[in-house]
């Protein structure tokens, strides 16, 4: 890269000089120029060469002292004077003055004491400031007629206007490339440094932390974008400012200083929370502080929101949502009065509770209210409540430090209320719920807040509960099998979601999308019979959607030449949906042996396996087998 330096000499010698012997190839390409200047005008031309493309001026002496004092806008280089360009110059010198006067600015560097004992003793010396003393000095000297007068191009015409002779000082062609290769390296570093700063900038505005850099006075030096965002304050604002009287909020900040050593801090400013982390100042080479503090700033619901996504993708499964109301497929007017009702729920934080048979689609509901939620891109954590055993679920829910119990991770884990902060959990069949698991859940949706198992530390949340219960929570409270209070904070906002046999539409309708789907078609290929139709319609669903999917799927393999009644059966309307209540139970006690058989054989003809007729009737599978075992030698008998 080439630059330009600016040059301003005081005649028109020294300009020829270096334009004709030093930088003629540069004065050529224009990034050399030179200007022979009266002391009075210094300053215009200076403004003139930089206006003319000059990055860096060199000037002499007291020339160089005045433009250092208002010349701000590119580097200035001093022109100097060697001792050896004044013994020169007097050395050239005839041996027939009778004077020889050195008129010498103060701003040159020549010691006069340390030459005298080499110099004739005619030779005096004078050191000026202002050109005005060098004129005075000249016209009122007293000396003789034959005297030379040694000095710059400015002492040319006031000695000369006293009829003196002159001998003119310039600086030596390897001073004058000092000078030169001197403004150039200056250039260069500037623009290293400028790069660097660039550099810098770049990367302290593209990060996510404030960065504020103080002095030992605590007065800001440098901040970046984000810094000015937290503090609610400009650069320009906090520059040479102290950071503590301007926000006394960050008085901590001192400690930084006392300690000399790292140290967080959480700091309040108006309407948020800071996370302020200080850091000594030190050398890198050796470690000792320097003077100063560095402080990181974070928005403590930036760190939050940061630690709810790091917790969201240590999770290996179920936290998304995948399903949208769009994926809800009826036209029955009741089924999407509801679907209208949920969207506008969705739109609120407040929890819902959505009561439906099984197989109705709670979870479906569940995940879209989710999705059109603000807390979309947030996880979501679904857990059947009733899959898991007391101490299981509440190990699950909040989960627990290492060697919390037996069996334990060494590590801990985090329960699933951790795993859903910032998005929503989804408590399916909360019904189920045991008394203790009840009381604990109430406290987390009152407080807003989780603890482990064994664990002292308590952890924030921001999640919105979603609950489903397949009985009616009413009732179960009167009966005192859910609490009270429990239920008033769930059952903010209820949902309702019909069987399928309150939505005879949709049955036809849904069952030959099924169809379509699991043959690979569109709907409109599909074509039901009369009969089929009608028998589609007759049936009572009691297993609502899922056993509606699963007859499609039956339906897909088999077509409308199997008979109807094997597709239907083992779902025969005549089963009540009771018998797959948990809550149901046939006391067998005040039957006879004959009816107890009846019972079995009806339960197990219609469809039932082994396993679902013995949690029907309250007993074990092996119990069941000695019934029927013992059912069968009576027969044999008989």
């Amino acid at each position: 890269m080439s630059y330009c330096i600016g040059f301003l000499v005081s005649d028109e010698d020294e300009a020829q000089s270096i334009t004709q012997e030093l930088f003629p190839q540069e004065v050529a390409q224009k990034t050399v120029l030179v200007r022979a200047v009266h002391p009075d005008q210094v300053m215009a031309a200076a403004r003139e060469l930089i206006q003319s493309g000059a990055q860096a001026l060199v000037a002499r002496g007291g020339n160089f002292r005045d433009l250092k004092a208002v010349i701000t806008e590119v580097p200035l280089v001093e022109l100097i004077f060697r001792t050896s360009d004044v013994l020169d110059v007097l050395g050239a010198q005839p041996e027939g003055y009778d004077e020889i006067w050195l008129v010498l600015s103060k701003f040159i560097r020549f010691d006069f004491d340390s030459c005298r004992p080499f110099l004739p003793e005619k030779v005096h010396c004078f050191r000026y400031g202002p050109v005005s003393e060098m004129r005075a000095f000249l016209a009122t000297l007293d000396a003789p007629a034959n005297t030379l007068v040694v000095g710059s191009g400015f002492v040319r015409a006031p000695a000369q206007a006293r009829g003196f002779a002159v001998a003119q000082i310039s600086s030596s062609l390897e001073g004058t490339q000092e000078s030169y290769a001197t403004a150039l390296k200056i250039l260069r570093e500037r623009d290293k440094e400028a790069a660097k700063a660039r550099q810098i900038a770049t990367i302290l505005s593209n990060i996510e932390d404030g960065v504020v850099v103080l002095d030992n006075k605590s007065r800001v030096t440098l901040c970046n974008r984000k810094a000015e965002e937290l503090l609610g304050l400009s650069f320009e604002t906090l520059r040479g400012k102290d950071l503590i009287a301007l926000l006394p909020a960050m008085a901590p900040v001192s400690e930084a200083y006392l300690q000399h050593k790292t140290s967080d801090k959480l700091v309040r400013l108006q309407d948020h929370a800071l996370s302020v982390n200080m850091s000594p100042v030190t050398d890198l080479s050796d470690g000792v502080p320097v003077g100063g503090v560095l402080l990181t700033l974070r928005d403590v619901t930036k760190l939050q929101e940061l630690e709810k996504n790091l917790r969201f993708q240590l999770s290996k499964k179920g936290l998304t949502a995948r399903y949208h109301f769009s994926d809800i497929l009826t036209q029955d007017s009741g089924m999407l009065r509801v679907i209208s009702q949920a969207r506008r729920y969705a739109e609120t934080d407040n929890t819902v509770v959505l009561y439906g048979q099984s197989g109705t689609g709670k979870e479906l509901f569940a995940q879209s209210i989710h999705n059109h939620s603000h807390r979309k891109s947030s996880p979501f954590v679904a857990v059947n409540c009733a899959a898991l055993s007391e101490s299981l679920l509440e190990s699950e829910l909040f989960g627990y430090v290492g060697g919390a119990f037996t069996g334990a991770r060494k590590e801990g884990k985090a329960g699933l209320f951790e795993l859903a902060h910032g998005g929503t959990i989804f408590l399916d069949e909360i019904n189920s719920m045991s008394p203790s698991t009840q009381a604990k859940i109430l406290r987390v949706i009152e407080e807003r807040e989780v603890m482990r198992i064994g664990s002292d530390y308590i952890i924030p949340l921001d999640v919105r509960i979603l609950a489903a219960a397949n009985e009616d929570l009413v009732e179960m409270v009167k009966a005192d099998k859910f609490r009270r209070d429990l239920f008033f904070r769930l059952n903010v906002l209820e949902l309702h979601i019909p069987t399928l046999n309150d939505r005879p539409k949709d049955i036809p309708y849904l069952f030959q999308l099924f169809v379509a789907e699991l043959r690979g078609c569109m709907a409109q290929d599909i074509k039901l019979s009369s009969e089929l139709r009608n028998a589609l319609s007759a049936h009572n669903w009691w297993g609502n959607v899922r056993e509606l999917r699963n007859t499609a799927q039956k339906y897909a393999v088999l077509g409308e030449d199997f008979p109807l009644d094997s597709l239907l059966s083992g779902t025969s309307e005549d089963v009540p949906v009771q018998l797959l209540d948990d809550s149901f139970r046939v006391d067998l006690k005040a039957l006879d042996r004959v009816v107890e058989g009846m019972v079995i054989e009806s339960l197990l003809s219609r469809g039932l396996t082994k396993t679902q007729t013995a949690k029907a009737i309250g007993i074990s599978r092996t119990a069941l087998f000695k019934k029927m075992e013992l059912q069968k030698q009576k027969d044999i008998e008989g």
